[in-house]
């Protein structure tokens, strides 16, 4: 059958519509509409042109995001319950991309479990995917059934409100035992934090005390396993069937009373300088759990001072330290030398 020319011409024009809208698709660089729903992108991706491949050539979603190094762990949630934008258009995971197309990646918003505290926690590093503290001693990570609001989660939380971080939440890379001083990195987006894990990324953690007596050696190497202590749901204890446990020792200033050591880690056992210290017959002072004396110190005297690890976002390497907390000061000043060695 042959076609008018009026319909020839309406084709045409329907046929360029189409066209504009799919090039539009492409090339729309307007923000998804509910952006403040889907909160911080966890990833953004423009699909690269590879040498002599096919420009029709169309790659998975699933392939790009693991070539980009994020965790099976990730992945998978972003699949369960991620969002997915192609040029900034909802899509799916299932979909194919070509070259030049641009992919960001949202988990959805949450609202967070912790009530704001306005308590103001030392920052000693910060940058858009992540913020490093020192913890003051007495405080605990996260809520309980028996402290909801008094912690480091409810007081960052706090912060990020009052710095108007609205995408930024809690998600920290490692922890600290309440009555544990010092550093802690705290990641801003589960993305991030899953990349500590995904890079396998190393963390030197150094650590300082105050173990009481006087610690004979210059250097010691401990590798004693260490597993939880029978009937008891907090106790640690050495022991040939627990997990492997390694603490290197340093000792920075002895005295009869007491002495300063250092700690590098190579090993992250609940417990593990408190038990290998106590297991030495050097418990750490206030730490009454493993043998330890209040008569110094309410409080066990350890501190994390320092952390060394390469930024699994930026690939820069981090080095921070902290001050030794100052209710150590009158003990140091009395018993010990002021000079220490660097790490």
């Amino acid at each position: 059958m042959k076609q008018t020319p009026e319909a020839a011409t309406t084709a045409k024009n329907t046929l360029q519509q189409n066209t504009a809208i799919e090039n539009d698709s492409r090339t729309n660089t307007k923000e998804p509409a509910n952006t403040a729903v889907l909160g911080e992108p966890l990833l953004h991706l423009v699909v690269p042109a590879k040498p002599n491949a096919p420009k029709a050539m169309r790659l998975s979603i699933n392939h790009l995001v693991r070539g980009a190094g994020v965790s099976q762990a990730m992945r998978r949630r972003l699949r369960t319950e991620g969002l997915v934008y192609v040029n900034n258009q909802t899509s799916s995971w299932h979909s194919l991309v070509v070259p030049g197309d641009t992919i960001t990646l949202y988990l959805p918003k949450q609202e967070p479990n912790f009530t704001p505290w306005d308590y103001e926690i030392p920052i000693i590093y910060e940058d858009e995917h992540l913020l490093i503290i020192n913890k003051p001693t007495g405080l605990l990570m996260h809520p309980t059934s028996t402290e909801r609001f008094h912690t480091v989660a409810n007081a960052l939380i706090h912060y990020f409100e009052k710095t108007k971080q609205t995408q930024a939440a809690f998600h920290p890379v490692h922890r600290l035992d309440k009555d544990t001083s010092g550093l802690v990195i705290i990641a801003k987006n589960a993305l991030v934090q899953h990349s500590f894990t995904k890079t396998h990324t190393p963390i030197r953690k150094i650590y300082e005390a105050l173990c009481e007596g006087f610690f004979p050696a210059d250097y010691a190497t401990i590798h004693w396993p260490i597993a939880r202590k029978e009937g008891s749901i907090i106790e640690r204890t050495v022991s040939s069937v627990g997990k492997p446990a390694h603490t290197d020792i340093t000792c920075l200033a002895r005295h009869k009373r007491l002495s300063l050591v250092r700690f590098v880690l190579h090993t992250g056992r609940t417990h593990q300088i408190r038990v290998h210290m106590s297991q030495l017959g050097f418990p750490l002072v206030g730490d009454d759990l493993y043998g330890g004396s209040l008569n110094l110190l309410q409080n066990q005297a350890l501190h994390a001072i320092g952390l060394q690890f390469v930024h699994p976002m930026t690939h820069t390497f981090i080095t921070v330290t902290a001050p030794l907390p100052k209710a150590w000061e009158p003990l140091i000043s009395q018993y010990l030398s002021p000079n220490k060695n660097s790490f």
